[in-house]
Protein backbone atom coordinates (compact mmCIF):
# COMPACT_ATOMS: atom_id res chain seq x y z
CA UNK A 1 0.00 0.00 0.00
CA UNK A 2 1.26 3.25 -1.09
CA UNK A 3 -0.85 5.76 -0.45
CA UNK A 4 -0.68 9.28 0.84
CA UNK A 5 -3.22 10.22 2.83
CA UNK A 6 -1.66 14.29 3.52
CA UNK A 7 -1.78 14.06 -0.63
CA UNK A 8 -5.54 13.24 -0.40
CA UNK A 9 -6.48 15.50 2.24
CA UNK A 10 -4.64 18.73 0.50
CA UNK A 11 -6.45 17.71 -2.38
CA UNK A 12 -9.36 17.66 -0.48
CA UNK A 13 -8.54 21.29 1.00
CA UNK A 14 -7.77 22.90 -2.84
CA UNK A 15 -11.38 21.49 -4.06
CA UNK A 16 -13.27 23.19 -1.38
CA UNK A 17 -11.38 26.08 -1.61
CA UNK A 18 -12.08 26.61 -5.17
CA UNK A 19 -15.40 25.98 -4.69
CA UNK A 20 -15.45 28.59 -2.03
CA UNK A 21 -14.37 30.41 -4.68
CA UNK A 22 -17.04 29.64 -7.36
CA UNK A 23 -19.94 29.92 -4.58
CA UNK A 24 -18.86 33.65 -4.03
CA UNK A 25 -18.15 34.67 -8.01
CA UNK A 26 -21.59 33.01 -8.53
CA UNK A 27 -23.40 35.87 -6.90
CA UNK A 28 -21.69 38.37 -9.70
CA UNK A 29 -22.55 36.56 -12.91
CA UNK A 30 -23.40 40.02 -14.69
CA UNK A 31 -21.28 39.42 -18.25
CA UNK A 32 -19.26 37.16 -20.00
CA UNK A 33 -15.69 37.91 -18.56
CA UNK A 34 -16.98 36.75 -14.94
CA UNK A 35 -18.97 33.52 -16.18
CA UNK A 36 -15.94 32.18 -18.25
CA UNK A 37 -13.96 32.71 -14.67
CA UNK A 38 -16.06 30.64 -12.91
CA UNK A 39 -15.87 27.61 -16.16
CA UNK A 40 -12.43 27.97 -15.52
CA UNK A 41 -12.64 27.36 -11.74
CA UNK A 42 -14.78 24.53 -12.75
CA UNK A 43 -12.32 22.87 -15.11
CA UNK A 44 -10.07 23.15 -12.19
CA UNK A 45 -11.88 21.61 -9.70
CA UNK A 46 -12.57 18.96 -12.24
CA UNK A 47 -8.92 18.23 -12.60
CA UNK A 48 -8.35 17.95 -9.17
CA UNK A 49 -11.27 15.50 -8.36
CA UNK A 50 -10.42 13.41 -11.73
CA UNK A 51 -6.86 12.56 -9.83
CA UNK A 52 -7.76 12.62 -6.40
CA UNK A 53 -10.37 9.69 -7.39
CA UNK A 54 -8.19 8.14 -9.42
CA UNK A 55 -5.92 7.77 -6.57
CA UNK A 56 -8.26 6.68 -4.42
CA UNK A 57 -10.25 3.91 -6.99
CA UNK A 58 -6.62 2.36 -7.72
CA UNK A 59 -4.76 2.43 -4.76
CA UNK A 60 -6.81 3.37 -1.22
CA UNK A 61 -10.34 1.72 -1.74
CA UNK A 62 -8.80 -1.80 -3.52
CA UNK A 63 -6.43 -1.81 -0.16
CA UNK A 64 -9.80 -1.02 2.33
CA UNK A 65 -12.10 -3.28 0.47
CA UNK A 66 -9.57 -5.80 0.24
CA UNK A 67 -8.55 -5.54 4.19
CA UNK A 68 -8.91 -8.78 6.84
CA UNK A 69 -11.11 -6.80 9.00
CA UNK A 70 -14.54 -7.20 7.61
CA UNK A 71 -16.30 -3.92 9.32
CA UNK A 72 -13.42 -2.07 7.68
CA UNK A 73 -13.97 -4.14 4.16
CA UNK A 74 -18.12 -3.06 4.32
CA UNK A 75 -17.24 0.43 5.55
CA UNK A 76 -14.64 0.78 2.39
CA UNK A 77 -17.37 -0.80 -0.38
CA UNK A 78 -19.95 0.99 0.84
CA UNK A 79 -17.98 4.47 0.21
CA UNK A 80 -16.52 2.81 -2.87
CA UNK A 81 -20.30 2.38 -4.49
CA UNK A 82 -21.46 5.85 -3.04
CA UNK A 83 -18.39 7.74 -4.95
CA UNK A 84 -19.83 6.58 -8.07
CA UNK A 85 -23.30 8.19 -7.62
CA UNK A 86 -21.64 11.45 -6.49
CA UNK A 87 -18.61 11.12 -9.27
CA UNK A 88 -21.24 10.83 -11.88
CA UNK A 89 -24.05 13.85 -10.65
CA UNK A 90 -20.40 15.88 -10.56
CA UNK A 91 -19.46 15.32 -13.63
CA UNK A 92 -23.23 15.79 -15.42
CA UNK A 93 -23.70 18.99 -13.43
CA UNK A 94 -20.12 20.10 -14.62
CA UNK A 95 -20.95 19.42 -18.37
CA UNK A 96 -24.85 21.38 -17.94
CA UNK A 97 -23.05 24.58 -16.68
CA UNK A 98 -19.07 24.46 -18.22
CA UNK A 99 -20.08 27.06 -20.77
CA UNK A 100 -20.04 30.53 -20.54
CA UNK A 101 -23.71 30.84 -22.00
CA UNK A 102 -25.27 28.30 -20.17
CA UNK A 103 -24.14 30.37 -17.13
CA UNK A 104 -25.64 33.67 -18.59
CA UNK A 105 -28.54 32.21 -19.25
CA UNK A 106 -29.47 31.07 -16.19
CA UNK A 107 -27.38 32.22 -12.97
CA UNK A 108 -29.67 31.60 -10.36
CA UNK A 109 -30.09 27.97 -11.62
CA UNK A 110 -26.59 27.33 -11.44
CA UNK A 111 -26.40 28.80 -7.62
CA UNK A 112 -28.97 26.50 -7.28
CA UNK A 113 -27.86 23.47 -8.67
CA UNK A 114 -24.08 23.84 -7.19
CA UNK A 115 -25.73 24.36 -3.78
CA UNK A 116 -26.84 20.80 -3.44
CA UNK A 117 -23.69 19.04 -5.83
CA UNK A 118 -20.80 21.54 -3.46
CA UNK A 119 -22.68 20.33 -0.36
CA UNK A 120 -22.76 16.81 -1.38
CA UNK A 121 -18.52 16.91 -2.34
CA UNK A 122 -18.55 18.84 1.41
CA UNK A 123 -20.51 16.06 3.09
CA UNK A 124 -18.41 13.59 1.32
CA UNK A 125 -14.57 15.05 2.00
CA UNK A 126 -16.00 15.55 6.07
CA UNK A 127 -17.07 11.73 5.84
CA UNK A 128 -13.74 10.11 4.46
CA UNK A 129 -11.47 12.81 7.04
CA UNK A 130 -13.93 11.35 9.56
CA UNK A 131 -13.71 7.61 8.55
CA UNK A 132 -11.84 6.48 5.60
CA UNK A 133 -8.68 8.18 6.11
CA UNK A 134 -8.24 7.10 9.93
CA UNK A 135 -9.19 3.62 8.88
CA UNK A 136 -6.78 3.98 5.83
CA UNK A 137 -3.99 4.90 8.97
CA UNK A 138 -4.99 1.72 10.71
CA UNK A 139 -4.84 -0.63 8.14
CA UNK A 140 -1.19 0.91 7.43
CA UNK A 141 -0.26 0.80 10.69
CA UNK A 142 -1.09 -2.63 10.74
CA UNK A 143 0.55 -4.24 7.65
CA UNK A 144 3.95 -2.17 8.99
CA UNK A 145 3.52 -4.66 12.36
Amino acid sequence: MNWRIGQLQSQHEACLAIVEDIQARSLQIWDRPAAVEITLMLARLTGILRIHLALEDEILYPALRNASDPAMARTAERYWQEMGGLADAFLDFVDRWKRADALLADADGFRAESARVFAALADRIDREHEEIYPMAERLRAAKAA
